[in-house]
């Protein structure tokens, strides 16, 4: 599991729940309308989607823990898009169904960490730490350009996915110290340069270096409000590159054993 597809399950899959996770956090239910869920929400079905696919290629004939892990992931792909057409069907009922689907989220991506065959406890929190980083970012992103459609929206909302982001740099910094302690991967199939001994935990560091420095610009214009949500939301743009960078680069450890 230590092809490129493999390290791409695994950060569709934290994108997926960190991005479920938030949006439930954010406290925007009620507060903006129904396509800023199924804005999100279809983000999160094709993360799922792809995450669930491509494992269920690279776990094959991995085991029970694996087959466990492929069987979650499918479920919580599936309320997924039930939590969808049900926005469309009984948007009451909906929100039951999403959270439930969340919660299905986070036993899938335990169930992933827990099949990795060194030290799967570790591995767990490493995933967890990943969810929180990109689900940040991402949230971060959409929420700012939904500000576009519904211009009334006061900047709280905002704010507190600003701190939320920031919350995630510091899940970045976990991120990038955990990879450090799994072996170097085999550049098979991958980029060269991550054979070289600390280069991806090098670069997973200073992407997330640069992730903090954009948090503080985010938080600062989240709380002037008015066009300045425009400007968050461009450094969110500048943030997504830099995130998904860093998770790539310390993921690709994620399933080495030496």
């Amino acid at each position: 599991m230590t092809s490129p597809l493999g390290v791409m399950s695994v950060i569709l899959l934290e994108v997926a729940v960190g991005s479920a996770v938030l949006l439930w956090a954010g406290g925007v239910w009620g507060k903006v309308r129904r396509g800023f869920f199924l804005l999100i929400g279809s983000t999160i079905v094709l993360s799922a989607l792809g995450a669930w696919r491509l494992a269920a290629n690279e776990f094959a004939d991995g085991g029970v823990k694996t087959d466990r892990a492929i069987t979650a992931l499918g479920i919580f792909t599936a309320l997924t898009l039930a939590w969808q057409i049900m926005l469309f069907v009984q948007q009451a009922v909906s929100r039951y169904v999403g959270l439930a689907a969340t919660a299905a989220g986070v036993v899938a991506l335990a169930l992933v960490g827990l099949a990795r065959p060194n030290d799967p406890a570790r591995a767990v929190l490493e995933l967890a730490l990943g969810a929180v980083f990109l689900g940040a970012t991402n949230y971060g992103l959409l929420l700012g350009h939904w500000y576009l459609v519904e211009r009334k929206l006061t900047n709280q909302p905002m704010i507190r996915s600003a701190w939320w982001y920031v919350a995630g740099c510091v899940a970045g910094v976990g991120t990038a110290i955990l990879s450090a302690t799994n072996p170097a991967p085999d550049p098979g199939g991958l980029s060269p340069y991550f054979g070289v001994p600390g280069f991806s935990v090098l670069l997973a560091g200073g992407l997330v270096a640069v992730c903090a420095l954009i948090s503080g610009f985010v938080v600062k214009l989240a709380n002037e409000g008015g066009r300045s949500i425009q400007a968050a939301t461009g450094m969110f743009y500048l943030a997504v590159i830099m995130a998904f960078s860093a998770e790539m680069a310390a993921k690709v450890r994620f399933f080495s054993t030496g």
